[in-house]
């Protein structure tokens, strides 16, 4: 009986360490399915995270045509307001010449005028003199 007992107490033992155990197992295969799930989860947004970089790609592919374009016609606008501000600097230029010389020519008038001006006078005095004498 004491064998028998002995036999039991082991038995229970034995099985007490293989429920221990099973329920160690069955953690572990949880744990196992967890990081399984994790694994599939990471995966998922791994592939997300491709698609995402794949479509960032595309968009800087395009804005940099599309900056490239700009360069140029922000290059092409620039020489276009370096021309005008030439050719507006060219204009003041050649204005400021014709208003000079307009200018001049009125001072040249002008004296003309005063000139033929006196003469006229000076001949009117003349006339008045001769008339004076004259009469």
């Amino acid at each position: 009986m004491q064998q028998a007992n002995a036999n039991r107490e082991t038995l229970d033992r034995v099985t007490e360490i293989l429920e221990h155990h099973a329920t160690g197992l069955l953690t572990l295969e949880q744990w196992l399915e967890g990081i399984a799930d994790i694994v599939a989860d990471t995966a998922q947004q791994q592939s997300a995270n491709a698609q995402q970089i794949a479509h960032n790609a595309e968009a800087i592919t395009v804005f940099s045509g599309r900056s490239a374009q700009f360069d140029i016609k922000l290059e092409e606008t620039r020489q276009l307001v370096a021309k005008n501000s030439s050719d507006i600097a060219q204009m003041n230029t050649e204005t400021k010449a014709s208003i000079d010389r307009l200018v001049e020519e009125n001072r040249a008038f002008r004296e003309l005028q005063q000139s033929q001006l006196a003469a006229i006078i000076g001949n009117a005095r003349r006339l008045d003199r001769l008339d004076q004498q004259a009469g």
